[in-house]
């Protein structure tokens, strides 16, 4: 082993996104992985389990300070990374950068993950590198935190890489998940103006007016996070009664959304990966005053049709349609080869050549519900 890369987290969104990176370290012993939980974060409950349940290699904070590791990949620029000895690497959080920071008493007029809020440390910049998914990028962190926008570089999105590989094999993940019937996929993010904050009895309408289709439910870790599964299947228990299937909380949206036969979501990134596919979509909920404006999540909500909730579902899921104009978002949302640029960026800082096989995104894992 010659190098040793850290991977941060602070929620179980940012392991979900990590875990998308980890692949572009795949066969090259040359390079060590282990993970540490930066602090501060209202939903870093049990995070530490989670780790070692997808059989991470989990050390203190206090020893990730060291100067045992050449490398760190944040998928956040919140937490204590100035502490880190070793250069680091921010990712956006979700699918881009497009929502206004959150904050203890609603957002700030800031972008989250390219404010100078979370990018300086007592007027020193503190990542190495501030990745962005889109060159578009650019221009909202030269006006957000300018000082940083020398350390920009453009990566792409490795996890939406991933979802347009396993499209061609859609009918095995849509059979594993539900059989000859067609899929509807609800998804939510978190937060008050959420999908599941405003409408959480749609899971229940859905399986007692569609019983011939099956209803996935996504729900943002935070959720999971915040209320855990009892409670979760307490308010979902008539809607799993009649055959829902409540997606696990981590690494399993992604076959559920590459199946899927229609989307019904909000503000959250998977809104942005489904409609960026052409997966036909509708809208339950729409948190405007959290979406950043004139972005590409903003521009989705302009576009897409809304589901009535005084009127039947059946026929508004049945007339679903892809987003207009669906290539356009996606070229505006996502950079191409990812896993080329991202892999290069991670050696050169490593001081490492890059392995000779190609770096080129996976499909995601298959899921079968239980």
């Amino acid at each position: 082993m010659e190098r040793r890369v850290l991977g941060v987290v602070r929620t179980l969104t940012a392991l979900d996104r990590l875990l998308d990176v980890l692949p572009l370290l795949a066969d090259d012993m040359r390079v060590e992985t282990r993970f540490a939980v930066a602090a501060g974060s209202e939903f870093a409950a049990n995070l530490t389990e989670q780790l070692h349940l997808t059989g991470a290699q989990v050390v203190d904070w206090e020893t990730a300070l060291g100067k045992d590791f050449d490398f760190a990949v944040s998928p956040s620029g919140n937490g204590p990374l100035h502490e880190l000895e070793m250069p680091v690497l921010t990712l956006p959080h979700g699918a881009g950068h497009n929502k206004l920071r959150a904050t203890e008493s609603g957002v700030a007029a800031e972008v989250s993950g390219l404010s100078r809020t979370q990018l300086v440390h007592e007027d020193r910049v503190v990542p190495a590198v501030v990745g962005l998914s889109h060159p578009s990028q650019l221009a909202q962190l030269r006006s957000q935190c300018p000082e940083a926008a020398p350390r920009a570089e453009v990566i792409g999105d490795p996890c939406y890489a991933r979802l347009r590989a396993s499209l061609p094999m859609r009918e095995q993940y849509r059979s594993a998940l539900a059989g000859d019937r067609e899929l509807v996929v609800v998804a939510s993010t978190w937060g008050p103006e959420s999908l599941f904050a405003r409408w959480g009895d749609l899971p229940k309408r859905l399986t007692a007016e569609l019983p011939d289709h099956r209803i996935a439910l996504v729900l943002h870790p935070n959720i999971w996070q915040k209320y855990e599964s009892l409670q979760l299947e307490t308010w979902l228990s008539t809607a799993l009664h009649n055959d829902l299937i409540l997606v696990p909380r981590l690494r399993k949206w992604q076959a559920a959304l590459v199946a899927a036969d229609v989307v019904i979501t909000d503000h959250g990134s998977l809104a942005l990966y489904a409609a960026a596919l052409g997966k036909p979509l509708l809208l339950a909920a729409f948190g405007n005053t959290e979406v950043v404006p004139n972005s590409p999540m903003a521009l989705l909500g302009a576009r897409a049709r809304r589901l009535d909730p005084t009127a039947d579902i059946r026929p508004q899921v049945e007339a679903a349609t892809p987003l207009p104009d669906h290539q356009q978002l996606a070229d505006l949302t996502f950079e191409t080869n990812p896993h080329e640029r991202l892999r290069g960026l991670i050696y050169r800082h490593l001081e490492l050549p890059e392995p000779p096989w190609p770096a080129r995104p996976e499909p995601v894992e298959l899921f079968t519900p239980r």
